[in-house]
């Protein structure tokens, strides 16, 4: 009796230290680097989760934390529970999560598909090149298209010198087309890609969508019609 009683103590134990193990391994910031559904890939930019050891949870997308709650693991099945206090209810089954080295790989079946989410550790909050948009731009040159079927024909235009767009942290952004004129509106980054689409505010408002790379302190937008390029740089005062 008394050996069948350690036997079960040593097997508690053991089921409890997986446990902890496993909640060790969980806890901590990750960095999304691959969500795979079927045979696409559709890779949030700079999606993070943070499990923390008190059951709590939290996750976003660069800078922005957009949601919050709780978590919970199975170390028998191997399943992890999450739940958002201020999200949608998530239906689908939880997730399987299984470890290599030290990515973590969180797969399950959504509406008849595999999906496959594969994160590493990281120590910091990751910045998104949308983040990197935030501030202060000047405008140095402007190319637009001069023929419609040669891609290489541009025409290079010098703009007025005080030309500037201020892209805030509340998504809205001034833009200072001359000393007179100032146009004002609100932009949103894409969340799967390099792209910035704008809109003004006022009695006609047009929509307008760029490709954007910087490089150090230069801002390049493309329209996505592909017959207009912008070429900014970091500034820190308005120009007067």
């Amino acid at each position: 009796m008394r050996n069948l009683l350690v036997l079960a103590f040593v097997l508690l134990f053991t089921s409890c230290n997986n446990t902890l193990e496993e909640k060790v391994k969980i806890d901590g910031l990750w960095l999304v680097t691959k969500v795979k559904m079927g045979e696409n890939e559709m890779t949030p930019v700079a999606k993070w989760f943070r499990f923390n050891s008190d059951s709590t949870q939290t996750s976003g997308n660069g800078w922005l934390q957009h949601s919050f709650g709780k978590w919970s693991f199975n170390s028998n099945t191997n399943k992890l529970s999450t739940t958002n206090d201020n999200g949608v209810t998530d239906t689908a089954e939880p997730f399987t999560v299984r470890f290599e080295n030290q990515n973590m790989i969180w797969s399950r079946t959504e509406e008849g598909e595999n999906v496959q989410v594969f994160m590493k550790r990281t120590d910091k909050i990751p910045t998104s090149e949308g983040n990197k948009l935030m501030g202060l731009w000047k405008l140095d040159t402007i190319k637009f298209k001069t023929h419609q079927d040669d891609y290489k024909s541009f025409k290079k235009i010098i703009p007025f010198s005080k030309t500037s767009l201020f892209l805030r942290w509340d998504n809205t952004y001034v833009k200072q087309i001359s000393k007179q004129e100032k146009e004002y509106g609100i932009y949103k980054i894409h969340g799967h890609k390099a792209e910035i689409q704008m809109v003004n505010y006022g009695k006609n408002p047009k929509f307008t969508f760029y490709r954007f790379s910087i490089t150090k302190e230069r801002l390049t937008l493309e329209n996505t019609e592909g017959n207009e390029e912008l070429v900014y740089q970091r500034i820190h005062q308005f120009p007067q």
